[in-house]
């Protein structure tokens, strides 16, 4: 059977496998090819694989085995992949072989594999650096459209510096990966894969020619109106350049680690590098364009303070990139796991990480709101890909779901050996989530294997509805809707970015019944409503339950620094990252009892209707009926509020 012939990366290809819509074929026809694709058996495991890859590899020197159960088998050598199918339909072979391998293949030869986007301009590359969802492709695709050439999506293969002293960029194909709702339908190709709302789209302009890096653009985001743009020194740099490094896990096994290294070091003191934070929502496609833009023109203006870096401290080539420090004291405790802090939104989550990071801090002026215990690590795509090694953007929502309790135990390991303060050694790592503890098809989303257990908030559904409504900018009547759909999901999905893992909320009393029935983690159960009544009884018992040292005074101080009044004067000094940038507000009113003033009778009755049997379990059904019976007609409107829903 013809080989069907490709050049992508640098390299010529000869594959069984058509490469539709990915690569582009060559008019290179007798040229020996650099890596065959072939279809063939392969080994279930690597004789010699070393520990501590990513869950679905096994890798040694030269060579890299990926298994994704269900689809395909796929050996990868420096100058070979073989494909051992399993079930899976083209398109699902296809996409894991175009993804997670090629780049495992890319990094046996040598090549630097970044997690980003690059375009052309002006004979140079430009990179876009950022986690995932932060509009890395949206804003290439921009770039393309403006007159840049694409030079790779999601993948960028960096070949080491030959005189420029800065590495240069592979053209990879011209095609691009995009969302359903970023991308326009009339520009939409095939789908990457049956089952998910990501297609393929052509770029307009291809750079067919390796280009030598000219600047590093790394895209968060913050829930400021404006934009925010600095030039990183050479260290920044570099730990932003090892944290969107392809697969590293992979790095030490392939013998690699050392190449990766002396790449990004290179870039990081030679390229200017700019962090840009952008406004959360909306995404502002045209303006973050004209930013970047517009520093690229300056670029020459910048040449001198660019030389200046260069001489800058930079982190010692030892033969392996950075890890985080490890806290020094010898008196700390071995790590239990994690505590999951778990509860629908708006029931009293943030005030209690404000608590626990006050008891383990314990410092006289008081800890940081932005700066607590329990941030989203658990839910972000960026820990999964790295852990499991397959990227969630290419798995179905059921697929995820299989790898979740593998998921968290890995994390568990990666959070024990990597704690970020000195105080958190002493304590399990607490981990917020909102998800239910089961899917909508069942099956548990937590393991037992490295958790301590969980502490499970619920508060009055009335309550939440008033506070929900708040934090999003929705009406009453639409968070109303959403606390009773089943298939809810906390997941944003505005201006076609996703951050997060699929993350199912269920209806509320869906919700509180998956945590409140579970067998499989110890669970402490805390009504919001009893926290506010006597706060040194309810957070002593959470605290109790983490497994804390005890010390009264200790929780005294701790609750008197996460009193609503210093959280709200702390968040209108300082603002709060996690406030959605549309609401005017995080901490809102702290109190029990609010929704008698936001909702109508008609609201609260809808409520009621919707949730009666878990709140008769729970204690809030007779104070809904007292009210309801009693003909008030509540103080709210269920006006609809600045931002839609559908936004």
């Amino acid at each position: 059977m013809a080989a069907h012939r490709y050049t992508a990366f640098g390299l010529v290809w000869h594959s069984a496998i058509e490469l539709p819509f990915v690569i582009p074929k060559s008019p290179i026809v007798r040229t020996a090819p650099d890596v065959r694709v072939r279809l063939g058996a392969t080994p279930a495991h690597l004789s010699e694989a070393v520990p501590g890859t990513p869950h679905c590899w096994d890798a040694q020197l030269g060579a890299a085995l990926l298994r994704v159960p269900g689809i395909a088998r796929y050996l990868a050598t420096p100058a070979e992949v073989v494909v051992e199918p399993f079930g899976g339909d083209e398109d699902d072979v296809l996409t894991f072989l175009i993804g997670p391998v090629l780049a495992a293949l890319l990094q046996l030869r040598g090549m630097t594999v970044l997690r980003g986007n690059a375009v052309e301009a002006k004979g140079g590359a430009v990179l876009l650096l950022g986690a995932s969802g932060n509009g890395k492709s949206v804003l290439a695709r921009a770039l393309v459209a403006r007159g840049h050439g694409l030079l790779a999506d999601h993948a960028m293969a960096l070949a080491p510096a030959t005189g420029s002293r800065r590495p240069t960029v592979q053209p990879a194909y011209p095609r691009m990966r995009l969302w359903a709702d970023s991308l326009p339908a009339a520009s939409r190709g095939p789908r990457v894969r049956t089952g998910l709302a990501e297609y393929w789209c052509e770029a307009e302009r291809f750079a067919a020619v390796p280009r030598p890096v000219d600047a590093v653009f790394w895209l968060q985001t913050h829930n400021r109106a404006e934009f925010d743009v600095q030039r990183l020194p050479a260290s920044r740099a570099f730990h932003a350049l090892w944290t969107h490094t392809s697969r590293k896990r992979l790095l030490d096994a392939l013998g690699q680690r050392r190449a990766h290294y002396l790449v990004a070091l290179d870039l990081a003191r030679n390229a200017p590098f700019f962090q840009v934070r952008r406004p959360d929502f909306p995404l502002r496609v045209d303006e973050l364009a004209d930013l970047v833009l517009a520093q690229l023109r300056e670029r020459d203006v910048d040449a001198a303070a660019s030389s200046a870096r260069s001489a800058e401290a930079t982190p010692a080539l030892s033969g392996s990139a950075p890890r985080p420090r490890r806290a020094k004291s010898r008196t700390m405790l071995p790590q239990p796991g994690i505590c999951w802090i778990a509860g629908y939104p708006k029931s009293g989550s943030t005030w209690l990480r404000a608590v626990l990071t006050n008891y383990l801090q314990d410092d006289a002026e008081g800890a940081s709101i932005n700066a607590l215990v329990g941030e989203w690590g658990p839910n972000t795509r960026g820990n999964f890909d790295e852990l499991i090694g397959i990227d969630s953007a290419e798995l179905r929502p059921e697929e995820v779901a299989q790898y979740l309790p593998r998921f968290r135990e890995l994390l568990a390991d990666t959070l024990s050996a990597h704690p970020r303060h000195d105080w958190a050694m002493r304590s399990p790592h607490f981990a917020k989530t909102h998800e239910a503890f089961q899917g909508p098809v069942g099956g548990a989303r937590f393991s037992s294997a490295g958790t301590v257990g969980a502490v499970y908030l619920v508060r009055n559904p009335l309550d939440v509805a008033a506070s929900y409504a708040h934090h999003l900018q929705w009406s009453v009547d639409w968070t109303l809707q959403r606390m009773a759909n089943p298939a809810a999901d906390e997941v944003s999905t505005r201006s076609g970015i996703r951050r997060l893992l699929p993350n199912p909320l269920r209806t509320w009393s869906e919700h509180a019944a998956s945590w409140l029935d579970q067998k499989l983690l110890p669970t402490c159960v805390a009504r919001y409503e009893d926290l506010l009544a006597d706060p040194h009884a309810g957070f002593g018992r959470i605290v109790r339950f983490a497994g804390l040292a005890w010390d009264a005074d200790r929780l005294a101080r701790a609750i008197d620094h996460a009193a609503f009044s210093r959280l709200r004067a702390q968040e209108a000094e300082q603002g709060f990252k996690e406030r959605q940038q549309t609401a005017p507000n995080f901490f809102r009113a702290g109190v029990a009892g609010s929704w008698r003033d936001v909702l109508t009778r008609r609201q609260a009755l809808a409520c009621v209707d919707a949730h009666r049997p878990m709140m008769a379990r729970l204690g809030y059904l007779r104070e809904a009926e007292a009210f309801l019976a009693a003909g008030a007609t509540g103080g709210g409107t269920g006006a609809k509020r600045t931002v839609s829903p559908s936004a």
